[in-house]
């Protein structure tokens, strides 16, 4: 049953949405750019104009006055130059408003090009995963270019990224899942709020901060703690640069032995001397302190700024334990929530800030040259790290929960149609039961709809067809669609009832020269891998183990390969895991002890003459029940041209 309309309303609509604020924002930003162009031009003309008459006036028969006007056109240059700052800020800004606006229009459109950018694919790089996960998110695309991450996606940051990853290839547990659900509800409807927030996450997507080294610092231990020679030093220094600078007024101003004045200058020259050896040999780890803990002080003011955006968040009571709550506790309420601690290191970061910027560099000098400003800030700075310590790393775990949230919510609000999980508890009649169900990574246009029933324990189902029929991507929208539901997202069904579960897959394998490994033996270790997390699932008894297994051993004869399926599918249902597997060999569907647990769907094909009569093979993608009643493995082959 094809149903489009469950897909394309909402979509179509949040696309037009998209487009008609996109366009706005490009006019707007097509007018800044003009206007800076202009003040540009304006710059130019007053810096010359400067100059012109600054030769004029100043020649020897110079012209009365004319130096005067040059002076006053290179205080107009100034003046335009600070006007045109905010200009700037505003383009850069309504670049980044741009970026939000693409992104969610080339998720409904699942252009995957545009969506994986070098950042993003960078980032999910990074992305660690147990074995078995690994495995899981490489056969169902849960993350990586046309992935159902880029397709839910709106994170900037690396907490966002990192989260939403760690959730979409974890497990469905339905107590933790419908939590998210109800996060994801209440922040679907925010959608200004919302926008705003991807556009701040981006800005500090862009900054030069890392927060996991932050949070490794943070919650580490001090550097000067163990080394108080220095800050006992850097108070003698401040001390005794203050008597030196008072011997040299004295030296000069008074009548007092030349001595005094000149052993002062003595005496303050070594001090600097001393200072700087301490700089350049002993205060290098600080320095890399002062690049993790405050790398600037934008980015300390962009953390503050993302932040204090959770305050949009609805306001709890004490007794509220709900995720946004707890993600609103640790972000603006509180005095050691983020935005207070963020606030706090701002303060510090503006003392540390003087060595890197060009304008405040002359006066970092002497302070670092007298009194070792650098072992102060750092004072400071670890003053700070004492006080948060045990805070940092659950900030960073909220900032990463609320950008996942508001990046499924976008989900709930472009796709109305899509269906919520019902969840139920009792892992010993789990079901994953969907009606209307679809592959999500699809083109909504594309995307052909189906009923299904994988369970309860000890029962599976057994996918039957020819190639190229849709058996594989029943398999996928399964597992994509349980992510989906595990996450708290909308899933692309129109209903879908689910226990808590854990997937385990074997749809993509491939053999490993390096490691001399063929292609049969790696299905027998993915398939141990399957047959592991069931045991592991059984034991833990709070979740069932949802196998997805394609096509599997295909590296041996048809005999053994129904044999070693079936003594495969037994270890399973051992362990009281629920599960579908395809194949498009029929005499599997025979296998007495298959026929016992198997409920057998199939897909098949029609060909057709067209109007020249050339054999035309087409797909509808509808699953029907029993076995495949037509094979096209040798269709196909003629088909190519490859037949006798």
């Amino acid at each position: 049953m094809n149903e489009p309309t469950i897909d394309s309303h909402g979509a179509e609509e949040a696309v037009a949405r998209y487009q008609s604020q996109l366009e706005t924002i490009t006019a707007k930003s097509d007018a800044l750019v003009a206007k800076d162009r202009l003040l540009g031009k304006f710059r130019v003309v007053l810096f010359l104009g400067a100059i012109v008459f600054w030769i004029v006036g100043y020649t020897s028969d110079g012209i009365a006055g004319a130096g005067w006007i040059g002076w006053l056109m290179l205080a107009a240059f100034f003046v335009v130059a600070t006007m045109n700052e905010p200009i700037r800020d505003s383009i850069d800004e309504l670049k980044r408003h741009r970026s939000v606006f693409e992104r969610l229009i080339a998720r409904l459109q699942r252009n995957w090009e545009a969506l994986a950018t070098k950042r993003l694919t960078h980032q999910l790089s990074l992305v660690e995963l147990a074995g078995h996960r690994r495995e899981v998110a490489g056969d169902l695309d849960l993350l990586g270019r046309a992935s159902l991450f880029h397709l839910v996606s709106m994170a900037a940051t690396t907490p966002g990224i990192r989260t939403l990853a760690d959730w979409l290839s974890g497990p469905a547990v339905a107590e933790v899942a419908q939590e998210r659900a109800e996060a994801v509800d209440a922040l679907a409807p925010m959608r200004e709020q919302r926008l705003r927030f991807y556009t701040l996450a981006r800005e500090v997507g862009d900054s030069t901060g890392d927060p996991e080294h932050f949070t490794d610092w943070a919650t580490g231990d001090t550097w000067l703690t163990h080394r108080g020679w220095l800050k006992a030093w850097a108070k003698a220094s401040t001390v005794i640069t203050i008597l030196l600078i008072l011997g040299l007024v004295l030296g000069s101003a008074l009548s007092v032995p030349a001595v005094i004045f000149k052993a002062s200058l003595v005496a303050l020259i070594a001090l600097i001397a001393i200072n700087l050896l301490i700089t350049t040999t002993v205060l290098g780890p600080a320095h890399g302190i002062f690049s993790i803990a405050m790398a600037n002080r934008r980015m300390v003011g962009d953390y503050e700024e993302i932040f204090s955006a959770a305050d949009w968040l609805p306001k709890s009571n004490a007794s509220d334990a709900s995720v946004l709550s707890r993600i609103r506790n640790q972000m603006v309420d509180g005095d050691r929530c983020a935005v207070e601690g963020m606030r706090s290191l701002q303060r510090v970061a503006k003392a540390g800030g003087l060595r890197q910027s060009a304008g405040t560099f002359l006066l970092y000098l002497p302070l670092q040259a007298f009194g070792l400003w650098d072992v102060w800030v750092l004072d400071r700075l670890e003053q700070w790290q004492s006080h948060y310590r045990d805070q940092v790393a659950s900030w960073f775990a909220a900032l990463g929960e609320l950008e996942a949230l508001v990046s499924i919510a976008a989900l709930r609000d472009d796709y109305p149609g899509w269906g919520h999980a019902t969840w139920h508890r009792d892992a010993s009649t789990a079901v994953v039961k969907a009606k209307a169900i679809g592959h999500p990574l699809l083109k909504d246009g594309d995307r052909v709809r189906n009923d299904v029933q994988v369970g309860p324990p000890g029962t599976l189902l057994l996918v039957t067809g020819s190639n190229m029929s849709g058996k594989s991507t029943m398999l996928r929208s399964i597992g994509l669609n349980v992510a989906l539901a595990g996450i708290g997202a909308p899933v692309c069904a129109g209903a879908l009832e689910t226990a808590s579960v854990e997937l385990a897959t074997s749809i993509r394998v491939s053999d490993d020269v390096s490691q001399g490994v063929s292609f049969y033996m790696a299905e027998l270790k993915r398939l141990k891998s399957v047959v592991d997390q069931a045991r592991r699932m059984a034991q833990i008894n709070d979740r069932v183990c949802l196998f997805l297994l394609d096509e599997i051993l295909q590296g041996t004869n048809s005999r053994e390969r129904q044999i070693a399926v079936v003594q495969v599918l037994r270890h399973l249902m051992d362990s009281r895991s629920i599960g579908a597997i395809t194949t498009h060999d029929l005499e599997l569907a025979d296998e007495p002890e298959l026929q016992s647990i198997a409920t057998t769907v199939h897909f098949r094909e029609t060909i057709r003459p067209d109007a020249e009569g050339n054999e035309q093979m087409t797909f509808d993608y509808q699953m029907r029940e029993g076995v495949s009643p037509t094979t096209n493995a040798l269709r196909l082959l003629e088909m190519v041209g490859l037949g006798k």
